[in-house]
């Protein structure tokens, strides 16, 4: 074996063993981070099993104290009911007894919390249920009709439903006897200036409007359905749906755009 070959084999022997270690440090650290990652999602699952079993109480008081609802009928689906309207509707909840399953059930309105607890009713009944749990309870005759409205309030006078464009069929503003038609490809602009901060009495709406020199009237139709939207002011729109009303505080973006730019008044 010549003197140039027994260099190359000891410059390839030198040269392994760095690259064995290399290797070895890789797979050991790509394991241990492999390891790590599966430990923290069985400690993750771990965690959701032991809540949902730490939660013993009634899926009425679990529903009762959930701090996200989402409200759907057989129109319009995953609106979120204002934090004001789930106070009003816990009043009625909070009084409700647990009965058995009802020999008939159709379903007129539905909902979930943010964590998938689900709920539905038939305005006679309200039926609660998750995977492994379904409760019933009657809802008294004397409350039947607070609860149905303000389920229909709290979807369609709420700003979730009302600045939902794509469902606009038609829309016009009106100042004083003026009407202004708005055009489909401008319906999104409209929409993007309906901002909320919260729901109000009418007492201050009221009074912003006798103030006020500039109020301002949006019909919306939404399938077949005429909503009322008047400025009240800069800072306060009343929603007339469904003959329900709401009053809410809102960013002053909507007057202002109707002002200057749909009806340029300056």
């Amino acid at each position: 074996m010549s003197k140039n070959s027994r260099k190359k084999r000891k410059l390839k022997k030198n040269a392994i063993l760095p690259l064995s270690i290399f290797v070895f440090f890789v797979l050991y650290f790509f394991s241990f981070w492999w390891f790590s990652k599966d430990q923290e999602k069985l400690q993750n699952v771990e965690v959701n099993l032991q809540d949902q079993k730490e939660d013993t109480r009634t899926l009425l008081t679990q529903l009762r104290y959930k701090q996200k609802i989402y409200l759907s009928d057989g129109t319009v689906s995953n609106i979120r009911v204002e934090e004001e309207y789930w106070d009003e509707l816990d009043y009625i909840l909070a009084e409700l007894k647990e009965v058995r399953a009802p020999e008939s059930f159709t379903e007129v309105y539905s909902g979930n919390s943010d964590d998938g607890l689900k709920f539905s009713t038939d305005l006679n009944y309200l039926r609660i249920y998750t995977v492994n749990k379904e409760t019933y309870y009657k809802i008294p005759v004397d409350s039947k009709e607070e609860f149905s409205n303000v389920l229909k309030k709290s979807i369609y006078t709420s700003f979730g439903f009302v600045s939902q464009y794509k469902s606009w069929d038609r829309v016009s503003i009106t100042y004083k006897d003026k009407t202004k038609k708005i055009n489909k490809w401008k319906f999104d602009d409209l929409s993007y200036k309906m901002a909320s901060k919260r729901i109000v009495g009418k007492v201050q709406p009221e009074k912003s409007k006798e103030r006020s020199e500039y109020n301002f009237t949006i019909s919306i139709n939404i399938k077949g359905e005429d909503i009322v939207v008047e400025t009240m002011g800069e800072d306060y729109i009343k929603i007339t749906s469904h003959n329900l009303q709401s009053y809410y505080e809102v960013h002053n973006a909507l007057y202002e755009y109707i002002k200057n730019d749909i009806f340029k008044i300056k």
